[in-house]
């Protein structure tokens, strides 16, 4: 108690920390005194390491707290200390919740060799910068591995690992930062291939709603089902949300895929039926065939010593096939006429079979006369020549008719070998007749053409050489039978009465036509028109004047030797450009060759596909502009530009078509996009799609516009879905906005309106289904509103609070007003109204109660303060409080201790004092 502290220090060292009551005094000089160094001398007179860790957490002097926590700090970093045994030691290290401590503790080396403990350190620290720290400085390996076994995928993680690696860690630490890295990645893969594979497995599935072929759906339908079900356990690797939307667009998908399976069923087990049938009518067909095969067998080579028996069983079996005959043809719908066809025709074959084998006997006459037939047409002796032509036709005439009406319903059963026969012969006869045939009417048919053709010529007017073919059509008609020359009688006649005519008149003729014909070509010579115009009208006149032909006099003489001297020089400017035109050809054909060397370099050199095309469709325009060459040589050349050009264009052609099929196929990929749900994916995988579009060439002009058109269309219908789905989420979003608003301003009503906990509490009860609603909303709006939720929420906490306070205060202000009226020598007062805890105060009471030390102990734990005189006493208590939950660790109660000051019983005059210090400490 002396003010003088070294007084205090040397009666520390007199003190007995054993003792209880020393102890006490102890402890009151460690935590409470004023002086640094007297807390000091206390502190190692108790010689505790739990008052120092106590002190250095609570010590309000900065020298007291230095020193405690560097107290504290030796005991616990050093390995070799003995203040506490390795089991305390560890235990306190646990429950120790000084982070900035348990970091230096972190960094020694004795505890690293503890992973476990180490890793409880670090998880209490909770901070991964200073866990990173610790794994990369460590020299323990096992420690290592532990922390290796807590990280979880995360960017710094990765980085932390990347950079460990580089530094050339122990090898088996190593190993396994690989192994996580390597796993991280697999992991991180997996979500992404997942979806990738899923997005390929329902395009597929996508595409067998609009399939036809029911086989082929019900085949790849298995075994998408067994693939998505195989993904499906991997769904775990997705979040919720992506999870649920991939089985809904299985569903939905599947769903179609079944609609489509309903309609197509039906026709399916129609075709099915269909071709068990034909299946039917193929076997039944073949196995007729078959057998008529082996009945003829038998037939061409025993047909002599076959018995009744065995050709009535022929016959019975036969009849057997025709009754499955029947049955099938009633089986063929009606609409089948080909089939019905089919099935009649070997019905009947099969009738005409039984009914021939039913004669079996007139089956063998048969045979006999047609082989007698058959040697009577390989005796007759064939046509020598045309006259003999018609009587060889009559007989070989005679000879078919006997044929067929000796074979007449057994032709089917005749043997080969007389149908070859007969055949055989049969064609050398059709072949010499067709040959002497063919002879006779070469000869009528030319001089029917040549007198037509003289005909025509006088018609013309060209009667020189009509006149002139005349004797040699003269010559071959007087060649012909008189057959022939019957047929040709009229023509011949009216052509001979015409030439007769024309040899009378041709003198009458020529005499004015010449000189007349002279003077045009004179004209020519004086006004020469242009040059094909002049040719054209020169080979006019020389045909006319060679149709005057030639009389014999002189003056028809020199009208031919003037004509030709004149028609000549009428032909000289012509001729002159003519003479150019073959220069012009000749310099044409240089040109020509030399394209011709320019595309055979080009099929040598190895250039771009479409440069080779540019530069083909340059030479091909060259060789269209480059004229006319030589009417001999033009179709040579061409076929050379042809051949040169051909495998280029096909070159050409095939890197166009692959092209074309790569871009028809991201086509058709795009055009299925419009079912693809969300939109969002399809509107990707479009840009996918264009990317792809562009780095494929051209594939042809026609094909490139038609592709390109239908590809742009497939996008905008795309583009145009989802601005429209935007418009409609836009426009459902302003919905969900305005009812979420509206049922938040209802919240707020109701919580403005509340006048108790009860109703506090029913205030916000909607606010799941606004949390609900608020989920659905873009990120951005729905932040704001669950923002302005969390506010309610908090005003409502407030509320509650400022209630709770009220009503607290209000109880503690009713319980003082009762023990106010409890005086000395009075009644107790009503109690009814107050809580069971405080009316047993009331009933309790126990007027041996320290209502002073209460109130002192009361003003200590609430830190309020006490009358100047209690200091000293107060000090005590303090002590007493603070060794108490030291050494049990239980700390007193305020309300504990008003029960016990009420339990005083009726108040004394003493006691109004306190009441009023204790209402000052429960009620503001």
């Amino acid at each position: 108690m002396s003010p003088d502290p070294q007084v205090r220090i040397k009666a520390i060292e007199t003190l007995d920390n054993q003792a209880s009551e020393q102890k006490s005094v102890l402890h009151e000089l460690a935590f409470n005194d004023a002086d640094s160094k007297v807390s000091l001398a206390a502190l190692y007179k108790l010689d505790s390491f739990v008052l120092w860790y106590k002190m250095s957490e609570i010590a309000k002097d900065e020298i007291v707290k230095r020193k405690s926590l560097k107290v504290v700090e030796s005991v616990l970093l050093s390995d070799s200390d003995t203040t506490l045994t390795s089991i305390e030691r560890r235990k306190f290290i646990l429950e120790l919740k000084d982070n900035s401590l348990l970091e230096k503790l972190l960094a020694q080396a004795w505890v690293q060799k503890d992973a476990e403990l180490s890793m409880k350190i670090l998880r209490k620290i909770d901070k991964p910068l200073f866990r990173d720290k610790v794994f990369v400085t460590t020299s323990n390996e096992a420690l290592q591995l532990t922390i290796l076994d807590s990280l979880e995928d995360a960017p710094s993680n990765r980085k932390l690992l990347n950079k460990f690696i580089k530094r050339s860690p122990p090898v088996a630490v190593q190993n396994k930062a690989e192994e996580l890295l390597s796993l991280w990645f697999k992991v991180e893969q997996i979500p992404l291939e997942l979806e990738q594979q899923m997005k390929m497995l329902l395009s597929r599935l996508l595409t067998l709603k609009d399939h036809q072929d029911l086989e082929y759906i019900e085949k790849l339908r298995t075994e998408l089902d067994f693939e998505y079900h195989k993904l499906s356990e991997s769904f775990n690797y997705l979040d919720e949300v992506r999870r649920t939307e991939i089985q809904q667009k299985y569903l939905n998908i599947s769903n179609k895929v079944n609609r489509n399976i309903e309609l197509l069923k039906p026709v399916w087990i129609a075709q099915q039926a269909k071709l068990v049938l034909n299946k039917s009518i193929v076997t039944v067909s073949q196995n007729i065939e078959d057998y008529l095969g082996e009945v003829h067998t038998q037939l061409d080579s025993r047909l002599a010593e076959l018995a009744k028996d065995e050709v009535d069983g022929f016959k019975f079996k036969l009849m057997q096939f025709g009754n499955e005959l029947i049955q099938l043809i009633g089986d063929v719908p009606v609409t089948e006429k080909k089939q019905h066809q089919f099935l009649e025709q070997l019905n009947n074959r099969v009738n005409q079979s039984v009914h021939t084998l039913a004669n079996f006997s007139g089956l063998q006459e048969a045979v006999l006369a047609a082989q007698h037939l058959v040697e009577k047409l390989e005796a007759q002796p064939l046509p020598s020549g045309p006259n003999d032509l018609d009587g060889a036709q009559a007989r070989l005439d005679d000879l078919k008719q006997n044929w067929r009406s000796v074979i007449g319903q057994c032709a089917s059963f005749l043997p080969q070998e007389l149908y070859e026969r007969w055949n055989k012969q049969t064609n050398v006869w059709k072949k010499a007749v067709a040959e002497h045939r063919k002879e006779l009417n070469a000869e009528r048919s030319r001089c029917r053409n040549k007198l037509k053709t003289v005909d025509s010529l006088v018609h013309q007017g060209k009667f020189k050489a009509a006149m002139g073919l005349y004797k040699k059509v003269q010559v071959w008609f007087d060649n012909l039978n008189e057959k022939q020359q019957a047929q040709l009688q009229k023509t011949f006649s009216n052509v001979q009465q015409q030439i007769e005519n024309l040899k009378d008149w041709q003198d009458y003729i020529s005499a004015p036509r010449k000189p007349a014909l002279l003077d045009e070509v004179e004209s020519l010579i004086a006004k020469p028109l242009a040059i094909e115009a002049q040719s054209k009208a020169i080979k006019v006149l020389r045909s006319q004047w060679n149709s005057l032909g030639k009389t014999g006099t002189e003056s028809d003489q020199a009208l031919n030797n003037a004509f030709d001297v004149a028609i000549e020089a009428a032909f000289a400017p012509c001729r002159e450009h003519y003479e150019q035109q073959q220069k012009l050809r000749a310099s044409n054909l240089l040109l020509k060759k030399q394209l011709l060397e320019e595309i055979q370099i080009l099929s040598n050199t190895d250039i771009p596909i479409m440069e080779l095309a540019k530069q083909l469709k340059l030479l091909q325009q060259k060789w269209r502009s480059s004229g006319e060459v030589d009417f001999k040589l033009r179709s040579e050349l061409n076929e050379k530009f042809q051949t040169l050009v051909e495998p280029l264009k096909q070159k050409i052609n095939k890197f166009y078509n692959n092209n074309a099929l790569q871009k028809q196929r991201l086509l058709d990929q795009a055009k299925l996009l419009i079912e693809l749900e969300p939109i969002s994916e399809a509107i990707e995988e479009a840009k996918s799609l264009q990317l792809r579009w562009k780095s494929i060439e051209h594939a042809g002009r026609k094909a490139e516009a038609d592709l390109w058109q239908a590809f742009r269309q497939a996008n905008d219908n795309l583009f145009a879905k989802r601005a429209e789905l935007n418009q409609q989420h836009k426009l459902e979003v302003k919905q969900q906005v305005e009812q979420v608003k509206l049922k938040i301003n209802t919240l707020k009503s109701n919580l403005n309106n509340a006048k108790n906990k009860g109703e506090l509490k029913q205030a916000l009860q909607d606010t799941p289904a606004v949390q609900d609603l608020l989920k659905s909303l873009p990120s951005g709006i729905r932040i704001e509103l669950e923002h302005e939720v969390n506010g309610l929420f908090e005003k409502q906490k407030q509320k509650v609070s400022e209630l709770s306070k009220n009503e607290k205060s209000k109880e503690y202000i009713q319980l003082f007003e009762a023990l106010r009226r409890w005086e000395q020598g009075a009644n107790k007062p009503d109690v009814t109204e107050l809580r069971k805890q405080w009316q047993s105060g009331f009933s309790n009471d126990s007027p041996t109660i320290d209502r002073d030390d209460i109130t002192l102990k009361m003003e200590v734990i609430a830190d309020k303060p006490s009358p100047v005189s209690e200091q000293n006493k107060r000090k005590q208590v303090q002590m007493q409080l603070m060794a108490q939950k030291l050494q049990s660790g239980d700390s007193l109660e305020l309300n504990t201790l008003l029960l016990d000051w009420i339990k005083g019983g009726e108040l004394r005059a003493s006691d109004k004092q306190l009441l009023e210090r204790v209402e000052r400490v429960f009620v503001s």
